[in-house]
């Protein structure tokens, strides 16, 4: 039985805004982040979507955008944390470009084979993130699920979906703040519905920059 996934990619953080890779560093909403929650909310509840679980990365950005987004208080659930970013944890883009040069190359052309230094690798990322979803899915079955998460969780899940293995993530963009992905997720299966729907937002749309 299949158990349906919305992800929401949280809102604008702080570290968004400061255009920094946080990784699992914590830093909150932004304002922004938190209005754009605030319509997510609106678009949820318009179309009678009402989670019967809801469950969030344990960093408080995910976490919050997931609260607003349902008026539920999420679980908090490790697995679902964005990438373990290593010496990269909170540094802005430009000091990353500039101490690591080619392992940001890497990841902004071949993301698939990236591995932020001393960190977690992006292949490391996707088996934590399904391994995640999955046991959700099967603790869910038959229900309907909001999990709050954060941009790269959201793309390799959209990798799979769409029968992509992981050296071919590049394909897939990324997820703008506070956008809605939905997945039918069971039995080693997860079967794209629609990624990184968005319009809702209006002119608060906000998305991580193609080359960081």
């Amino acid at each position: 039985m299949k158990t349906l996934v919305y992800m929401i990619r949280h809102g604008e953080s702080l570290g968004n805004l400061e255009k920094r890779f946080l990784g699992h560093t914590d830093l909150p909403l932004t304002d922004k982040g938190r209005a754009q929650a605030a319509r997510a909310a609106a678009y949820l509840s318009a179309n009678g979507i009402r989670p019967d679980a809801v469950y969030a990365s344990s960093l408080s950005r995910a976490l919050e955008t997931a609260r607003i987004a349902t008026g539920k208080e999420p679980v908090p659930t490790l697995g679902m944390r964005e990438i373990y970013a290593g010496e990269w944890e909170g540094l802005a883009f430009s000091e990353i470009g500039a101490r690591y040069p080619e392992e940001m190359k890497r990841w902004n052309e071949d993301i698939g084979a990236s591995r932020p230094t001393e960190g977690e690798s992006v292949r490391e990322l996707s088996s934590r993130i399904l391994e995640a979803l999955f046991a959700i899915a099967k603790e869910n079955a038959g229900k309907t699920v909001l999990i709050g998460t954060h941009a790269t969780p959201v793309r390799l899940v959209e990798t799979f979906s769409r029968g992509l293995s992981v050296k071919d993530a590049s394909r897939v963009p990324w997820p703008t703040n506070a956008s809605l992905s939905a997945y039918l997720v069971g039995d080693g299966e997860v079967l794209p519905l629609f990624y990184s729907l968005d319009f809702y937002l209006g002119d608060l749309i906000t998305a991580l920059p193609r080359r960081m």
